[in-house]
């Protein structure tokens, strides 16, 4: 404890001395005639004895009353606790929970040393102080609004984590502007290691900035680049792995290919060195995992990528047809598809089931036949069994189509002629998803585990094929008719990111790096995905659809993770500081201890008197 004003200490003195200086008076009597001076003995000898100054005697409100002048005077001096924080009646810490925070080199990790410095400014607050927490994720949030609860907020702040993705700094500023709007003596703290973007679009109003930087160390490694490509039965990766450190780093470059290991390599980085590695993995690899290991590196969030789906079988499909080059050009645009042409299905092929060589086969304007595929597709011809002849329709034209259908998504069907159509009845289980006025012209189902298509014409009966949406068409067919699992997979998102994704029911699960499941709802059969910010191999689950897909944080500005000294916030530049050296005022408490001996010595005195 510390003295704002000592030198008020001294009047101590002089007060004391006066309070004793009146128990030395001599005691003033009033003058009063007596018959006889017998009857008061005692009286008449303490005036004979009295003079003008009495010997000191030892007295309990005598004490009493220097004991109050004491604390009073101990109050005028501004008694306090010295401590470090940040002044003001309303304070916005803004909490830095990006990737980078995770970092080491302050143990346990930057966020939960800057998590400790915001709870030890928490404590030191004054109770009539109003603070807000705010976290900066991708998209942040307020974590507690103002508030004079102190003790609560710390509950609040014990119970946050970090992500592996950048933060959105900037919004959180601006978030915090907007609380603090209009108010006076407001701070707002952001609580960082600097590593991200310099913030454009901001001000803070009249409210002050603080920046306070956590961490010490820039001893770090990661992968800033990936690429994936396929050759044959082989696909190549390539990795682009940065040394972020002023110093070298030395450690172990591991593969791994579905959970096993495949190779490793030793590497040393020197300072600011990036270095590229290219590997090939078998094209059946469903995933594959790329390890950076060293004991120098204090951040793992970027030590590892991973990628999936990437060694998916091909869709093997067979084309019926007797020659249709607009077909063939758009079904060889589709990657990973193997396409094999032929008058008439092969005998291994024709039967039942859907156990056979091929995914898809395709009837263009030639007999169906029953065959073990998943799929089948007729054009321009019926089977009796899932669509039925009843006439030929002379150039139909589409009245309605399901545009948001995903086999017609983003096709335009409005402008199309057709010379003519078949007439259909189609099956109680197939449904119609574009129609003339006479007839069905494009109609699917599913049964037995069997897709089917139907496209009621002749494509070279029309200008469909000459159509930009033709393609796509194409496309969004073979997504259908492969059940959607195989065109899902394989893609690679950064951390952060927004994941969207058509599914075929509304209840979705979700696994996530963690091991952690979640069940979710999906609108419309939309998924929209937005907690990717831990690195790792995600599933997203829906009817028979399942989904993998890697999250990667893959971003310099978190990589570097050296603690800046001064950050650009808006037109403010602004260095980091320490902690200001704040002061606690006990005043108050002194006083309420003088009231309270002023009552016992008000209770000392009624009972002696």
């Amino acid at each position: 404890m510390v003295f704002q004003l000592p030198i008020l200490l001294w009047w101590f003195v002089p007060v004391a001395g006066f309070i004793i200086l009146l128990y030395l008076l001599k005691i003033r009597r009033r003058i009063v005639k007596v018959p006889a001076v017998f009857l008061f003995p005692r009286i008449t000898t303490d005036v004979r004895a009295n003079a003008l100054w009495q010997r000191l005697r030892f007295h309990w409100l005598m004490v009493l009353q220097i004991l109050v002048a004491l604390l009073l005077i101990t109050a005028l001096a501004r008694p306090a606790i010295k401590g470090r924080g940040w002044q003001g009646q309303t304070l916005v810490f803004v909490l830095d929970a990006s990737a980078s925070m995770n970092s080491k080199d302050v143990k346990p990790s930057r966020f939960v040393e800057a998590k400790r410095r915001i709870e030890k400014w928490l404590r030191d607050l004054r109770y009539s102080d109003q603070a807000s927490l705010i976290l900066a994720t991708t998209e942040p949030r307020i974590v507690a609004p103002l508030s004079s609860d102190h003790n609560r907020l710390r509950q609040l702040l014990d119970n946050l984590k970090p992500t592996d993705a950048p933060a959105d700094i900037g919004a959180a500023l601006r978030l915090a502007s907007a609380l603090v709007a209009n108010r006076p003596n407001a701070t707002i703290v952001l609580v960082s290691d600097g590593s991200f973007e310099p913030v454009v679009d901001f001000s803070p109003g009249s409210a002050k900035l603080a920046y306070e930087s956590v961490g010490n160390s820039d001893s770090n490694a990661g992968f800033v680049v990936m690429d994936a490509q396929r050759h044959g039965n082989q696909v190549r990766l390539f990795v682009g792995l940065r040394n972020f450190s002023e110093k070298s780093l030395k450690g172990t470059l591991t593969l791994l290919t579905d959970g096993k290991l495949s190779a490793a390599k030793e590497l040393t980085l020197q300072p600011k060195q990036i270095v590229g590695e290219t590997v090939l993995v078998p094209a059946t690899a469903r995933q594959v995992t790329v390890k950076w290991e060293c004991k120098d590196d204090v951040l793992s969030s970027d030590d590892e990528i991973n990628f999936v789906g990437i060694g998916r079988k091909p869709l093997r499909i067979l084309l019926v047809s007797s020659g249709n080059f607009f077909l063939e050009r758009a079904l060889a645009l589709e990657p990973d598809c193997v396409v094999d042409k032929a008058p008439q299905v092969p005998e291994t092929e024709k039967g039942s089931g859907i156990s056979g060589r091929y995914d898809v086969v395709i009837f263009d304007g030639t007999k169906p036949e029953p065959v073990k595929a998943k799929a089948v597709w007729l054009i321009g011809v019926v089977d009796g069994e899932f669509v039925r002849k009843v006439g030929i329709a002379n150039q139909p034209a589409v009245t309605a189509w399901e545009r948001e259908h995903p086999v017609l998504r983003f096709v335009d069907l409005s402008a199309v002629l057709i010379d003519k159509a078949v007439k259909v009845e189609l099956a109680p289980w197939a449904q119609s998803i574009a129609d003339a006025k006479e007839t069905p012209l494009i109609a699917l189902g599913e049964r037995s585990n069997r897709r089917w298509l139907f496209i009621g014409f002749n494509l070279l009966d029309s200008d469909f094929p000459l159509r930009v949406g033709f393609p796509i068409f194409i496309a969004n067919a073979l997504r259908w008719s492969a059940g959607g699992q195989r065109w899902e997979q394989g893609f690679i998102v950064k951390a952060g990111s927004v994941v969207t994704l058509t599914v075929p029911s509304q209840q979705v699960s979700i696994r996530y790096p963690d091991g952690r499941s979640e069940t979710v709802n999906a609108p419309e059969n939309l998924l929209t995905l937005r907690a990717t910010e831990k690195v790792g191999v995600y599933e997203i689950m829906s009817g028979n659809l399942r989904v993998q897909f890697a999250v990667n944080l893959l971003n310099a500005d978190e990589s570097e993770i050296a603690p800046k000294q001064t950050v650009t916030l808006g037109a403010h530049t602004i260095a980091s500081q320490v902690a200001r050296i704040t002061w606690r005022d006990l005043w108050w408490l002194f006083v309420l201890f003088a009231l309270l001996v002023i009552a016992i010595e008000w209770f000392i005195f009624i009972k002696w008197s």
